[in-house]
């Protein structure tokens, strides 16, 4: 389903037009993809999840320099809360596990952030403190990036998995599966961040 003709939707840079082509050539994948996450997810944890797929409806000059799909277990929306993602920047995939600068209870996230570091780290997930970036730090620094987002109130937290369009994957056309295994790999943090957190 995926392959690197994915990528052309950014070689528009006009706001009509790169929101057309995600409309036509992204967003039909990302709702069969999302459709198939949820069945796996809710098989999985036997919980119910919620997807959502971005519109950029309150862009009016530049266009999007990512476009993703979002799922998580608060059917009001996702931003407030532990979630996933799955998108596109330019030059790469990414699949992505984040608590933003704004999420509700958010101090109340910082021990169990502490208690899965070194999970984290061990698995080899890539790290940040900026959802609006594409770059992923080594998951070594996850310890820094723990303390920063406790410290500054405008920082988020992001751990996940990111895959460059220039990857010889990418040009076999043949990694759908491993995007859904990372999907799912990653999301047992958004049980275990909500199980937490309600305890």
């Amino acid at each position: 389903m995926f392959d690197k003709n994915d990528f052309k939707v950014f070689n528009d840079d006009t706001l009509s037009g790169r929101l057309e082509l995600i409309k036509r050539d992204l967003d039909p994948k990302f709702e069969v993809l999302g459709q198939d996450l949820l069945q796996a997810l809710e098989d999985e944890y036997h919980q119910k999840f919620f997807l959502k797929i971005a519109k950029h409806q309150r862009r009016t000059k530049n266009p999007p320099p990512d476009t993703w799909l979002a799922i998580n277990q608060d059917k009001k929306g996702y931003k407030k809360t532990p979630h996933l993602e799955f998108g596109l920047w330019p030059d790469r995939y990414f699949i992505t596990f984040s608590l933003l600068a704004d999420i509700r209870d958010r101090v109340n996230y910082y021990p169990i952030l502490e208690k899965y570091q070194d999970k984290i780290i061990s698995e080899g997930w890539g790290v940040s403190n900026d959802h609006t970036s594409s770059v992923l730090k080594n998951a070594a620094e996850f310890g820094d990036v723990i303390k920063h987002y406790q410290k500054v109130k405008s920082s988020d937290l992001v751990v996940g998995f990111e895959l460059l369009k220039d990857d010889p994957i990418v040009s076999s056309a043949d990694y759908d599966q491993l995007l859904k295994d990372k999907f799912m790999k990653l999301s047992k943090y958004l049980v275990l961040f909500n199980e937490e957190v309600a305890k």
